[in-house]
């Protein structure tokens, strides 16, 4: 080690092994692909980070993957709590990095040239992404940003009241 001026630098760089592994929703390659599949099938013009953040953590059990398709549908009132997902964030700057998308003047996201490429691929193996595609064709365009503006009204109102 040398120490000069308060600073330490080692000779070397150990890494060591951890013993689990990190979980496949949590890999910024599949938050990436996850985000490209959601802006192809479930939006028209653009995703906002709240839509994608919704329909991402939605994909994450049974339960919230019907909490969501219901609200979408307008066949649930009470939905009120999002998760915040640091995986998503970190997705989206990945893939604006790696041009997969974009960020509009509006402030939403939509799919790059090589985006669009991209998520063809991965729409055309029918091995990857199985549950994710099928559940994302379902939703559609049903979760529209007029939805999520209402019920983002909603949340500050009852804040409000609180």
């Amino acid at each position: 080690m040398m120490n000069n001026n308060n600073y330490i630098l080692a000779d070397e760089i150990i890494f060591e092994a951890k013993p689990d592994a990190v979980p496949y929703n949590y890999r910024i390659s599949y938050k990436m692909a996850q985000l490209c599949l959601i802006m192809e099938m479930c939006s028209r013009g653009g995703c906002s980070l709240l839509k994608l953040h919704m329909i991402s953590v939605g994909l994450s059990t049974k339960q919230d993957m019907e909490d969501l398709r219901e609200l979408a549908y307008d066949r649930l009132a009470n939905y009120t709590v999002v998760r915040f997902d640091p995986a998503v964030n970190h997705a989206i700057r990945f893939a604006v990095a790696d041009g997969l998308i974009v960020q509009q003047q509006n402030a939403l996201y939509k799919l790059s040239k090589l985006g669009k490429a991209y998520v063809k691929k991965i729409i055309k193996d029918t091995q990857l992404m199985k549950e994710e595609k099928r559940y994302l064709s379902v939703l559609s365009t049903m979760l529209t940003e007029d939805k999520i503006k209402a019920l983002t009204s909603l949340w500050r109102y009852s804040s409000a009241e609180n």
